[in-house]
């Protein structure tokens, strides 16, 4: 089942999607390679989507049987008008292991980084080890909403709201957001990446994921989970990431002093693109033990 409103559906990946169905939705995949199982997850923001995953999909693919999805509101998947919560998407990555059918490598980001470990702590059969990069859910973005999140989130579903939601997704706004947030280098820009990013967050139904994410409605706290996961555990850090700053790895390694810390140098929060020949040389031995 391919979503109503996709159309041609946006080149965000090498491959073409394949579509499964989850909660009556389509749901973007994409696969590529053999052998051991990796699962990409993107990030959460206005302009996520798995295009964002496109280095490491294309360099573990030699490697590995990569695996890649569209979170639902994002990319290529279905973007029904929901109010979303964390939940939701712990239960998309469920089903998706369970699909894969054996021990995957889960490679996350930031906020989705916080439902992989939710996940492997709840399906450990399926989850053999985890790449988080540049997480969050212990110090960041763990409050549980509360009624201050569902006010919020009332006034960005008005038109209020929408406007709101229009003015950051210029292509302007989202080049200031690329600079400011997620590159270390302003030269990684590049126009397609700008275009891209732009025409994910332009696509239709773009609006009601980031519109939770900005209220505070898929916060995640993820300390007692994290705390009890029984995977190899490596955190990617980009040297230069201001969002969640490298600082915030300390949170992690104190509640869990197994965790491995890897950090890349002139990067940010996508450091998987901005440094991605570094970050495969850290990430492909640690898939490999």
């Amino acid at each position: 089942m391919v979503p109503e409103t996709a159309g041609t559906p946006l080149p965000l990946l090498p491959v073409p999607p394949v579509y499964t169905t989850w909660r009556d939705q389509a749901i973007a995949t994409y696969h590529a390679g053999s052998g051991r199982p990796v699962l990409l997850v993107h990030s959460i923001n206005a302009a996520a989507s798995v295009f964002e995953m496109r280095e490491p999909f294309q360099r573990l693919r030699d490697h590995v049987a990569v695996h890649a999805v569209d979170l639902a509101g994002y990319g290529n998947s279905a973007r029904p008008a929901w109010r979303y919560r964390a939940a939701m998407y712990i239960d998309l990555i469920e089903t998706l292991l369970a699909q894969i059918g054996q021990p995957t490598a889960l490679i996350a980001s930031s906020l989705s980084a916080a439902y992989a470990v939710i996940a492997a702590t709840r399906q450990p059969h399926l989850v053999d080890r985890l790449v988080l990069i540049c997480p969050t859910g212990i110090s960041q973005l763990a409050r549980p909403p509360g009624i201050t999140a569902y006010t919020i989130y009332q006034i960005l579903r008005s038109s209020f709201g929408r406007l709101i939601y229009r003015l950051l997704t210029t292509r302007p706004s989202i080049r200031l957001f690329l600079s400011s947030q997620a590159y270390a280098d302003p030269a990684s820009i590049t126009d397609e990446r700008l275009e891209m990013f732009y025409r994910t967050c332009r696509h239709p139904g773009a609006y009601y994921a980031p519109i939770c994410f900005l209220s505070g409605l898929l916060n995640c706290d993820i300390s007692t989970a994290f705390a009890s996961l029984t995977q190899p555990t490596l955190l990617v850090w980009g040297s230069d990431a201001r969002t969640t700053p490298l600082s915030q790895a300390a949170g992690f390694v104190r509640i869990r002093v197994a965790t491995k810390v890897a950090v890349i140098d002139r990067a940010s929060l996508l450091v998987q693109d901005e440094q991605p020949e570094a970050f495969i040389e850290q990430v492909l031995p640690f898939l490999s033990r």
